[in-house]
């Protein structure tokens, strides 16, 4: 049997989720904070070191510690995860200035995880029965 799902805004996303058992959420969600812990250790590998203080201020930041800019105060389907580089200068150092080349560590090293990340989420859904529409197929946005 197949099921084709067309999402055409963040609400039917919203739905879609509620659809889904808590412990896909949970799964999830503990995945989403591993990654990001390893994605933070391999942009401290990566980043360019002057004085240590950038690669000191990396760091994997998970729930009511992240900083939401964007948040309508909708509920979330899962808390929060970002990696951060909490510098005045982290920015400069990724993509560069008019004066000074990139020197990327921040997505590099989210490009390196990536695959792995989603690998882990399908395999998580396909642990409950689910699985990622053959992308042939296409998604409608």
């Amino acid at each position: 049997m197949s099921v084709q799902v067309t999402i055409e805004n963040d609400a039917d996303i919203v739905r879609l989720m509620q659809t889904l058992p808590p412990e896909a959420f949970d799964a999830v969600q503990k995945w989403a904070e591993e990654i990001a812990l390893r994605l933070a250790e391999r942009a401290k590998e990566i980043v360019p070191v002057r004085t240590g203080h950038l690669l000191e201020r990396i760091s994997a930041v998970f729930g009511e510690d992240v900083e939401d800019t964007n948040s309508d105060g909708s509920p979330k389907a899962f808390d929060p995860v970002q990696v951060v580089a909490d510098t005045p200068y982290a920015s400069f150092v990724e993509f560069g200035t008019s004066k000074m080349a990139a020197q990327p560590f921040m997505g590099p090293a989210a490009d390196e995880l990536e695959p792995e990340f989603l690998a882990g989420v399908d395999s998580i859904l396909e642990g409950l029965g689910l699985e990622r529409a053959d992308e042939s197929e296409g998604l409608e946005q």
